[in-house]
């Protein structure tokens, strides 16, 4: 299943996708000028309602895309227009801020002609240039970038609405701050230069991940940056549209070449506060979505999602691989917003906290698998994983290039082995083989390329599996469960699907990822 607009899985993004590598200088065109004037489509200045660490602030913002002409073979320009209010201007003066750059990570809703359900896709994150903030008054800010296509479902007619979006803002530190740059050199959070021979950054291609060492939790100023600053200058913005508006930015005609051309809807749609939602709830045709009963908003936090998530892991003793079928996964996740750890201002993280659930219980389904032992003799055996104790998702971004982040998910896991059979007959382990103390991962991704929780993607990592007990009803069969599957340095890849917003039921029902190994 490929992620519409990305790669990975078609995944639904609610504003926390928040680096995927900086697109470049705006480009009305999205690619090199042809000479073509490309068609301008733009939403209504829409009011969104943003969740920041200081409460609720309101913004307004236009959504606008760049068609080229069908010849030309150049990119869907990209620009979204946020206007911050009076308050959050002077709210940013206040910390400190003389001017401010960032990025917008959005989504937009894409739905065929003919079809009741609108699907959600993320966009490549649009760079926010250095803006000065004025001595009063409200602020506009500019993210553009460029995509090859919105829509990946063949040829047809569809329409394109705006959705939510997450706007994350940084500034220079006061001079007066050390290691802030103050020296007059900008900061080189990624120790990295732009290849001269590469493509211009964000040009709509997938980031390709930093080759260097993840950062570390005192990456760029450590324990004693923490004593100095410790109100980072950085700001996060997470948007979504107020109802009763009409978010329509245009209707997209796709050819069976794959050009796009835009519809006839050239006039700006209008806002209309007492209008009903357009096209009603996303994932659904005006009725429930279609929530798993495992999906449970179990965590006080701004966010609540469920996805699917499966693997596998090896075990290097029999050189099988085991598969985990996909089950869902809970997420709870705050606002990303500044580390307050010592980082330097550029940081941002998060930590969400996640919980397995298979009918009512913190578990993986139980997974059947089949394997040789001794590299001959056919063997089946059902496993299953439960959760012990929490579950955390550990994110760490820059909101400056180079744009690199990491990623670190900790779990703690009993495994349990049932029903096996040897060379087709029956061997009673009992109810209770498992083994001895719960294994742990550690498991990681580079940051937006190969994963986040908002859109999911894939986390590898090794572990170590401890020896089994408790196996065997008529005989003492840990010996034999240890020898065939213990081990160290067991290689685990994990892949999450896309989410469903458990409150707002948008994005629902998830969708199971297609397991990467």
């Amino acid at each position: 299943m490929g992620r519409k607009g990305s790669r990975g899985g078609r995944l639904a993004a609610l504003g926390m996708v928040v680096l995927a590598g900086a697109l470049g200088a705006p480009a009305a065109s999205g690619g090199q000028s042809t000479g073509d004037t490309p068609s301008q489509r733009r939403s209504a200045e829409l009011l969104y309602h943003c969740d920041t660490e200081s409460g609720q602030r309101d913004l307004r913002a236009r959504v606008e895309l760049s068609i080229p002409d069908a010849a030309s073979g150049d990119r869907i320009g990209v620009t979204v227009r946020a206007t911050l209010g009076e308050q959050v201007v002077a709210e940013l003066v206040a910390d400190g801020a003389a001017e401010v750059s960032g990025v917008v990570s959005a989504t937009v809703l894409v739905r065929e002609a003919g079809d009741e359900v609108d699907e959600s896709v993320l966009l490549p994150d649009l760079a926010v240039p250095a803006t000065p903030l004025p001595a009063e008054g409200s602020l506009t800010l500019t993210g553009s970038g460029r995509v090859r296509q919105l829509t990946t479902d063949g040829p047809g007619e569809y329409r394109v609405s705006a959705d939510r979006f997450n706007l994350l803002l940084g500034w220079r530190p006061p001079a007066s701050d050390p290691g802030d740059g103050s020296d007059g050199s900008e900061p080189d959070p990624g120790g990295t230069e732009p290849d001269p021979g590469g493509e211009e950054p964000g040009g709509g291609e997938e980031p390709t991940p930093d080759s260097g060492p993840a950062p570390t939790p005192d990456a760029g100023g450590g324990a004693a940056a923490a004593g100095r600053q410790q109100a980072p200058p950085a700001r996060a913005f997470d948007c979504a549209p107020a109802p009763g508006q009409n978010t329509t930015i245009t209707t997209l005609t796709v050819s069976g070449d794959g050009t796009t051309e835009p519809g006839t809807d050239a006039e700006e749609p209008e806002y209309h506060p007492d209008a009903p939602l357009d096209g009603g709830r996303v994932g659904t045709s005006a009725q429930a979505a279609d929530i798993p009963e495992d999906c449970v908003d179990f965590a006080e936090l701004n966010n609540a999602w469920c996805a699917y998530l499966g693997g596998y892991t090896n075990v290097d003793r029999m050189g099988a691989a085991l598969r985990i079928d996909p089950g869902i996964v809970n997420l709870a996740l705050p606002i990303i917003g500044p580390c307050n750890d010592g980082s330097e201002w550029f940081w941002f993280c998060q930590t969400a906290r996640a919980e397995l659930r298979h009918n009512g219980e913190k578990k993986l389904p139980p997974t059947r698998n089949s394997f040789h032992a001794f590299d001959f003799m056919p063997n089946e055996a059902t496993v299953e994983l439960t959760q012990i104790g929490d579950m955390e998702i550990e994110v760490r971004a820059q909101v400056v290039a180079p744009y690199d982040g990491s990623v670190i998910a900790r779990a703690t896991l009993s495994v349990r082995v049932y029903d096996v059979t040897v060379n087709g007959v029956a061997l009673d382990v009992g109810e209770n083989c498992r083994t001895q103390e719960p294994i742990t991962v550690a498991l990681t991704a580079d940051y937006p390329g190969d994963y986040t929780p908002a859109t999911g993607g894939f986390l590898d990592g090794y572990t170590d599996i401890p020896p089994f007990s408790g196996c065997g009803v008529d005989g003492d069969l840990d010996p034999l469960l240890t020898g065939l599957i213990s081990g160290k340095d067991n290689y685990v890849k994990m892949t999450q699907g896309q989410i469903c917003d458990i409150r707002t039921e948008r994005y629902c029902p998830p969708v199971p990822p297609e397991l990467q190994r």
